[in-house]
């Protein structure tokens, strides 16, 4: 499996490299409009960013404050490699880590 890493961030730090992996998945692969893509939720949700090693981002997801969890996108190149589980991990652990008793997760 491909070496990568897994980081905790906010819109304000990392919105070009959050927004990257977004605009190639949602609205160039699967042709959500850009209108609806980005949102006021950004600012106020925490993010997990997947990386290589040398900083290059391949996925991310967000965790809103009220628990639900979205905007989970991983590079087509980038799929099968455990990318998406490390993810859904890592929001499961702010989750928790938060207080928050339940996580609600959009179905796929």
């Amino acid at each position: 499996m491909p070496a990568f890493t897994l980081y905790e961030t906010d819109w304000a730090c990392d919105a070009a490299r959050l927004g990257a992996v977004r605009r190639a998945v949602f609205i160039e692969e699967q042709g959500v409009p850009e209108a609806l893509e980005w949102d006021e939720h950004d600012a106020v949700s925490l993010h997990v960013l997947a990386t290589t090693l040398d900083g290059t981002p391949i996925g991310c997801a967000r965790l809103l404050p009220d628990g639900h969890m979205g905007r989970m996108a991983v590079l087509p190149a980038w799929r099968g490699c455990g990318i998406g589980q490390a993810l859904l991990a890592a929001i499961l652990g702010a989750a928790q880590a938060r207080g928050l008793g339940m996580l609600d997760v959009p179905p796929i």
